[in-house]
């Protein structure tokens, strides 16, 4: 998969709390090299800790679930129990979830690294996430959104995105997404009147225009295609703007179809 550097300097900056411009002595890296980083960032107190996490989830096996959530809650707090909860048993996390208010629920979520919690991910009722999604998006936490879309099954991501009805925070959260090849194929299933929605959200904002551009780049030809119809039903301008945005950006990768139409 070809790490969008782009992307991936938003999701490290949010990581780290600090604005991209103050994050330009990492210049020199390329996606895969900020990928890199970001996850040692993410991971290495969780490993560092991994001993007392291990022991914490292993004292928690005999504890009824209604005691080990509320201990969560209580005692434990978001933090703790997002790092507990990757060394604990997929079903009892999934039975002391559904025991959790929305606003811990979220809270554990904001602090969870979603490729350590991909069985739970798999295993989550899609409903119990639907009110963590409209309360991630009611905070704006597009980072949060965007990273779990990379490894939610994408059959509960197509049911989540129904949450979210404005364009504009579907792109937002996009952008945030390392993997275009399946918000490409996610965007497809819209009928043209939303797509519509997207394409004027896009070129409303200069910086969705280039995550639009990178999720037409991972299109099949035909969808490139139905892309560029729609794009010129909106404005015959806008696809010229795309041109002139990938020549100055530097952006390579298979628009041929999206132009050629």
């Amino acid at each position: 998969m070809n790490i969008d550097r782009a992307t991936e300097m938003r999701r490290l900056s949010r990581l780290l709390q600090q604005d991209e411009d103050s994050l330009d002595y990492l210049s020199s890296l390329d996606g895969a090299g900020l990928q890199k980083v970001r996850n040692l960032i993410q991971n290495s107190l969780i490993d560092e800790f991994s001993p007392l996490f291990t022991k914490i989830a292993a004292s928690g096996k005999l504890a009824p679930d209604s005691l080990s959530a509320l201990l969560a809650r209580k005692v434990f707090g978001p933090t703790l129990t997002a790092n507990i909860g990757y060394y604990t048993a997929t079903k009892k996390v999934v039975k002391m979830a559904s025991m959790f208010d929305t606003e811990f629920l979220s809270d554990v979520a904001r602090e969870q690294v979603p490729e350590r919690a991909q069985d739970m991910l798999k295993a989550l009722p899609v409903d119990v996430m639907r009110g963590v999604t409209r309360n991630l998006l009611q905070n704006k936490d597009y980072h949060i959104m965007g990273d779990f879309t990379d490894y939610l099954p994408e059959d509960k991501v197509r049911t989540l995105m129904e949450e979210i009805s404005d364009p504009t925070d579907h792109l937002r959260v996009s952008s945030y997404a390392q993997r275009k090849d399946r918000i490409a194929h996610l965007t497809i299933s819209f009928d043209d009147d939303m797509l519509k929605d997207l394409i004027v959200a896009a070129f409303s904002h200069d910086d969705l225009l280039q995550e639009v551009s990178l999720v037409i780049a991972a299109m099949q030809a035909n969808d490139q295609k139905r892309m560029a119809k729609l794009t010129d039903e909106v404005n015959s301008e806008y696809r010229s703007r795309v041109k002139n945005l990938l020549d100055e950006k530097g952006i390579e990768g298979n628009f041929e179809a999206y132009f050629a139409a």
